[in-house]
């Protein structure tokens, strides 16, 4: 006799997107992954908040730009209602001022909608380890800081902070490798501590490496130094 067996949760995500077009393309992307299942959509932001505190959904992909106005400033009452859910910002707006704003008000993604058929399954699967996922194409732009934003601290002090939450946006693995990397340590090396292959190590090197927006070894030592990123003894 049979036993049925139960299948694994997928993980839940609402939409918040007041482009039907779109809001159904990203359906149709999600629920073809055998992992992440659409529960709820919105093109309103009050509905919206209203069904994701009812849901209570692991991630919320939010519009920054809704008729009702800038969602940005409705983060503080979707955090409140559904106070585990991670949220992901969707959005047209390549400017670091929205980017710094939506994770200072806790979101956890911030994707530009140009890439979102290449970057947004990895968004939400990172995000759903616990990362903060920030779109490469914006990396260089929150590390550079911007002239004339916060006169309060300096552009030094504006490019730290950017360097410590990429920095945080890092698996625990990548950080490893990453900072090996930095010291010197070959990927054979790194890999007979962490008990991975050449192959591994090159991959998380790589992933960490974009996540920082760096190119060179050399950019990467000056970003350890400059964040102060202890020295493990391998």
């Amino acid at each position: 006799m049979s036993q049925d067996l139960a299948l694994p949760a997928k993980h839940t995500i609402f939409i918040v997107d007041d482009h039907s077009l779109l809001s159904s393309g990203l359906c149709l992307l999600l629920n073809a992954e055998h992992d992440l299942a659409v529960v709820g959509r919105a093109a309103d932001l009050e509905e919206a908040l209203r069904d994701s505190e009812r849901l209570q959904p692991e991630i919320i992909l939010l519009d920054i730009s809704l008729p009702q106005g800038n969602s940005l400033d409705f983060l503080p009452r979707f955090r409140q209602g559904a106070p585990t859910t991670k949220i992901i910002m969707l959005t047209m707006h390549e400017d670091s001022s929205y980017l710094r704003k939506a994770l200072s008000l806790g979101a956890m993604g911030y994707v530009l909608k140009r890439a979102l058929d290449q970057d947004l399954l990895y968004a939400i699967r990172s995000v759903l380890r616990g990362e903060i996922y920030v779109q490469p194409a914006m990396v260089k732009q929150l590390m550079a800081g911007e002239k004339g934003e916060d006169p309060e601290h300096s552009q030094v002090t504006r490019t730290n902070d950017a360097g410590q939450l990429l920095w945080s946006s890092l698996s625990e693995r990548e950080r490893e490798v990453i900072t090996g990397v930095a010291r010197g340590f070959t990927s054979k090396e790194l890999g007979e501590k962490y008990f991975i292959s050449e192959k591994t190590v090159a991959t998380y090197r790589s992933r960490a490496m974009t996540k920082l927006g760096l190119a060179s070894k050399s950019e990467l030592v000056e970003l350890v130094m400059r964040l102060g990123i202890p020295h493990k003894t391998l």
